[in-house]
Formats: C-alpha cells, structure tokens, sequence
C-alpha cells in the first residue's frame, strides 16, 4: 500500500461564524465545516503530516500528528489554525493510512474517501442540472508537480460524444477546481448524463450532487473512478428498507458498446448494453426487487467493457448518500470510522460475501476487547451491523475503526446518519457513506 494519500478535492474548511457560502462550491446553504478522519493501517506510529492548500497552490496551514498503531485521528477542521474557506488537501505518511473527509452544514452533509494515486483521466458516472431537482458540481485537483489544464466533458446516455466541455486552464499543482453544472444550456432537465475529467499530468477528481427545492437538504459526494473494470460488488442496495431506496449509475468507459448484467443477491438478474462513454441509470424500486425488511441486497455488475458504478440512496425525510462500487475485493477491509450515537450520529457497516463459498466475517473495532462474527454468510450475501442495536452493545458516543476478515474476498460499506434510528421523520439531517479500505 502507498505511504502518500492525497485527501482529494473539496475540503470545505469554516469557523463557525463564517457566513457565505465557499467561493467555489455551488452547494446552496452553508456555512459548511469538514472533518478528516485517518486511521493508522501500518506496523509502527505513523507521522502524519496535513497540507491545506488554497486555489493559487499555496501552502495555508500544515499540521502534523502521531497515530498510534491501529488507531484512529479525527481532525475537526475548524478548531486548527486554518483560515476560513475551502482547500485541497494532501496528506502524507511514514507507514500506510485511509482516510475519509467529511462535511456539512446545518442540515445536510456527505463523506467521500481520500485518494492515493493521481491518473490524467476520471470518470464520473452520474452528473445532473435538474435532474428531478438534483444539481452537480466535479471537482479536480493537480496531483502533478507543474501546473497544468484540466478539462471536464459531459456525455448523454447513449453518445459517446461529448454535449459539454470546458477547460480551466493553468491550475495550480496541488490545488483544485470547480465546474458547477446548473442551469448549463447545453444540458437538459430529467436527464442523468455521465462526466469525463482529463489532463496531460496526474489528476484526482470528485463530485458533489445537492437538492433544490423540497429536497434542499439532500447532498450526495463520491470519488471518481480512475479506471474502469468488468465486474463491480454493491454490498448495500436498498428498496423501501426502513425508507431508504437506491439507484445505480453505471458509466460505460471503453471506448465500445458495454453489455452489461446486474445480479442481484436474492438471485434476480438484469441486462443492459450501454454506449462508450455514456451511462445507464437504475432506480432500484421499479425493479421488481424485495422491499421493506426485505429490501435489503447486494449486487454484483459484470460487464464485458470496462465500467464504473456508484450507489446513490435516499429517503422521504431530506437524507442523501453516495458510495463508490466495489471492484477489487479482499479478505481483509479497514473501514476508518463507525459512530454509535456520537452527538447523535450512528452507522451502519454492511459487507457482501463476493467469493465463491460460505464465509463467517470478523470485525475487529477499536477499543473493544471482543470482535463481533457473522453467521456463515453464503456466496453474494451480506452481513450488515447497525450499532445502536443493543445486541452489539456499543457504548454510548462510540467513535471508533474497524477491520473486517473473512476466508473469502469481501466488500464493506459504511453509511451513517444523524438519528437514533434507522430513520426519523423529526430530524432531517446529514446521511453520509464511504467504502471500506481493501488492505
């Protein structure tokens, strides 16, 4: 594993009296804050330093930390010495690490996982300007060492050519930039479109996608993909399970027609032939699926072109989410931050079997003596842990990691929620997901 992770893009930094809205983001509300959480997966302390870097490149603040073996740092962003506003941020490492960032503002907020590698090409598999209210925004960062142009192309389903482009030129290294997709001509309303971001150098790239409306307080945040595969696994798929519901952007990135087949654990398969570039949306309750307790799946995508898929979810009370799919798998996953009731947030660790027979999981938490075991998990099932469930015996205010072990490859998913349940309908705050960490 690489000892250098850049904490890709959109770090939205504020004290808690800044007042606006980010110069860049084009997320309504605000004033928005992030925390960055980092756990320590190598043998020795690890020495952390964290680089804060503005739109210019310039350097604005750098911390630097200790973590203990197996420990975990979380770093509330506002109370450093950071000024107000928005950064990149690159953080780097004497042993290996995983990190995710998350913010939010007062009633909505998202999560996405750090970035350990640069590439001169991301896909992004869903992108909208008034899709049902929905609204996006790409972010790139320079990950190369000179500055150089960034361009981000926008593709509708079924074209391999692209309806919008547009190129920042002379972008800082290290420092990121913004395209903000509402109200852009060249794109229709109710339409799900895909996105391309290149450059001649290394980039990292991301999206945030917001409500307007009656669903302002929805936001949703993933990583792009720096590469496609032919096979993907969805641990968490959800139809009307306590509220919640999916859908699946599938983002064909070969440059040939993508014939592609969604298998569901439950045993209900799906096809699709989808064209270069272009993408394929899939809202999960039209789908003919299990729902409510039921409605609870995994999934695996196998294509015979190289794709990319993400996972968005949401419910009626205003809660969004994102994760990235999964498609190199391991028996081992480190997952960087679970919550049991802390200042009222909870998660949900949820891992899909994707070998070919029965496997127990093991998850190991930090600073609990016993791990917790599944039941034999048979091949495409899941295992899911919601910590609040008193059977789990979580302490209160639990903040804390994870490693999860199995005898076969599996895949993990963390989803968490300000509530005390797996829904509310008197609190309509931040929903937010992150993959697991394959080590």
């Amino acid at each position: 594993m690489k000892k250098i992770l850049g904490v890709l893009l959109v770090l939205m930094v504020a004290a808690t009296s800044f007042g606006s809205v980010f110069a860049a983001t084009s997320i309504p509300g605000g004033p928005f804050a992030s925390s960055i959480t980092i756990q320590n997966l190598g043998v020795a302390e690890a020495a952390v330093s964290v680089q804060y870097v503005t739109s210019a490149g310039d350097i604005a603040f750098t911390s630097n930390h200790n973590i203990l073996i197996g420990d975990v740092l979380s770093i509330y962003v506002p109370a450093q010495a950071v000024p107000s506003g928005e950064y990149s941020v690159v953080l780097s490492s004497n042993q290996p690490i995983s990190a995710i960032s998350n913010f939010s503002d007062s009633d909505s907020g998202a999560s996405y996982a750090g970035a350990d590698e640069g590439s001169p090409t991301w896909f992004i598999p869903g992108v909208y300007d008034n899709y049902y209210s929905n609204y996006s925004e790409v972010y790139a960062q320079n990950v190369a060492g000179t500055t150089q142009d960034i361009t981000l192309s926008v593709y509708a389903p079924g074209s391999a050519t692209p309806v919008y482009t547009n190129t920042k030129t002379a972008v800082p290294s290290m420092a990121s930039v913004n395209w903000g997709l509402k109200d852009l001509t060249e794109l229709s309303i109710n339409v799900p479109y895909s996105a391309k971001v290149t450059a001649a150098g290394n980039i990292v790239a991301m999206t945030n996608y917001y409500g307007m409306g009656a669903i302002a307080p929805q936001l949703y945040s993933y990583n792009g993909f720096s590469h496609g595969n032919t096979k993907f696994y969805l641990p968490s798929i959800t139809n009307f399970y306590y509220g919640w519901r999916s859908s699946i952007n599938i983002q064909n990135v070969s440059s040939v027609v993508a014939n592609v087949n969604i298998t569901y654990s439950n045993g209900t398969t799906k096809d699709y032939v989808i064209q270069p570039n272009s993408g394929q949306l899939i809202y999960i309750p039209v789908e003919g699926l299990p729902s409510g307790k039921l409605g609870l799946l995994g999934a695996t995508v196998t294509s015979d072109q190289d794709v990319a898929v993400v996972v968005n979810q949401s419910n009626d009370y205003n809660r969004g989410a994102s994760y990235t799919a999964i498609s190199a798998p391991t028996d081992e996953v480190a997952v960087p931050l679970l919550m049991n009731k802390y200042y009222n947030e909870s998660s949900a660790l949820t891992c899909q079997n994707v070998g070919t027979a029965a496997t127990v999981m093991t998850a190991t938490f930090s600073d609990i003596v016993t791990p917790l075991t599944s039941d034999s998990i048979p091949p495409n099932g899941i295992w899911s842990v919601y910590l609040p469930t008193p059977e789990f015996a979580f302490p209160i205010k639990y903040l804390g990691s994870a490693v999860i072990t199995a005898s076969q490859n599996i895949a993990c998913v963390v989803q968490s929620n300000f509530e005390d349940a797996p829904y509310n309908t008197m609190d309509m705050d931040a929903h937010k997901s992150y993959t697991g960490t394959n080590q």
